[in-house]
């Protein structure tokens, strides 16, 4: 659980926790990257709220420390919103909403339980795709209503997660990729945090490297991919394998903000099973073939591996072979 003191005087935060931000700090492209993602997850979640709050200009507030980087929304941040609203607008108010706010109806129209709202939807939504290992439009298989307007979902490993029944319709209209700007910057040492802290309810999830690809969806197969990558020439890649499918014997591989889809040259991928979630070189040959007509294609390259070496730091190299 976080244990941040200070972060228990917000009433809502996101954060990344670890090594890899030990001093507080991460580079200008990660830190970009999330601090899109929390605007796009935060915007369509306060979207389905209110959608007139759509239009209001807003900071997000980032604070660094020893060992995480965390975005913290304090209590008043309903009154430093409006604040910025204002200016943003020049003083004058542009909905019927934001003219409510200004006659100091705050409690009235509820803008601060519009957002505290928005930040426990998206929690749950996050503790319900990390649970179930997908969040994707399709019907969740073990489900059983328990009373108090909760639901027990039971996922593919036996076990059980307990979430109001509100969220479900919210988790089926979620885009498959909402949370994908927020992942990416996910890694081996560097934990997504997310939570709030209500007067009479606190809840937060954790999400580690193991399951950051959840939410890191295959691109649309229309999308031309890495056209420099020809077919049948050699390649060495630095990226990050993602996941393993013993089934079709293929790897997931994070190249560029991109999965690749990699298969080994000869024999199983149970021969790496030590590069899961490991940052790896990837050696072997671009293959463009279309894999049922043979025919050769531009969309999207896949990888004819023949060697995978770690690319981790010395202390924490797996022997993958």
């Amino acid at each position: 659980m976080p244990t941040d003191k200070e972060t228990h005087s917000a009433f809502a935060y996101i954060k990344y926790e670890g090594a890899l931000v030990e001093n507080g700090f991460l580079d200008a492209r990660k830190a970009g990257e999330a601090l899109l993602g929390i605007d796009e997850a935060l915007r369509f979640f306060i979207n389905l709220e209110n959608p007139d709050l759509q239009k209001v200009a807003y900071d997000i507030p980032v604070r660094v420390s020893q060992g995480s980087w965390e975005t913290r929304f304090l209590e008043n941040f309903d009154a430093l919103l409006l604040e910025k609203a204002v200016m943003h607008q020049g003083g004058r108010f542009f909905e019927t909403a934001l003219e409510e706010m200004a006659e100091g109806s705050f409690q009235e129209f509820g803008f601060k339980a519009i957002f505290k709202d928005a930040f426990k939807a998206m929690t749950w939504i996050l503790k319900m795709a990390k649970h179930l290992g997908y969040l994707a439009n399709r019907k969740i298989e073990h489900l059983e209503f328990i009373g108090d307007n909760k639901v027990s979902i039971v996922n593919s490993e036996g076990k059980t997660l307990h979430v109001p029944a509100q969220y479900l319709k919210l988790f089926a209209a979620c885009p498959h990729d909402l949370f994908r700007k927020l992942a990416i910057v996910i890694e081996e040492e560097r934990e997504l945090v997310v939570g709030y802290n209500d007067s009479k309810d606190a809840n937060y999830v954790r999400i580690g490297a193991d399951k950051k690809f959840i939410f890191i969806p295959d691109e649309d197969e229309n999308e031309v991919l890495f056209p420099d990558l020809q077919h049948n020439s050699y390649i060495e890649l630095e990226g990050h394998i993602s996941r393993g499918n013993e089934s079709s014997n293929t790897l997931g591989f994070l190249y560029q903000n991109h999965v690749l889809t990699c298969y080994p040259n000869e024999g199983n991928i149970k021969t790496f099973k030590g590069a899961l979630f490991t940052n790896v070189i990837v050696k072997g040959f671009v293959d463009r073939l279309d894999k049922k007509t043979g025919e050769l294609i531009e969309k999207r390259p896949r990888i004819r591996f023949t060697e995978i070496s770690s690319n981790e730091p010395t202390d924490r190299q797996l022997k993958l072979f």
